[in-house]
């Protein structure tokens, strides 16, 4: 069975759940699975992730300033 194919029976699957606790465990190991991995390898969920956006998106609005692009590259290539 192909990935495309996999993927159809799956959704099939849970469009006939009818039983919300096996839903929420679906959600939630969707939720947990490595989404991203930040600059030093650590995973982030999906949910770590958008957490991870949304403070960046608050220190932005507060007007703290982060790294310059030079800064940035510096740090990078230091690693």
């Amino acid at each position: 069975m192909n990935l495309e194919t996999q993927r159809k029976n799956i959704v099939h699957r849970i469009l006939d759940i009818e039983n919300e606790q096996l839903l929420s465990q679906i959600e939630e190991l969707l939720n947990n699975d490595a989404f991203t991995f930040t600059t030093s390898g650590k995973p982030l969920s999906t949910i770590e992730y958008k957490n991870h956006l949304t403070e960046i998106m608050k220190v932005s609005d507060a007007g703290e300033l982060g790294y310059t692009t030079d800064e940035a590259r510096k740090k990078i290539s230091r690693k």
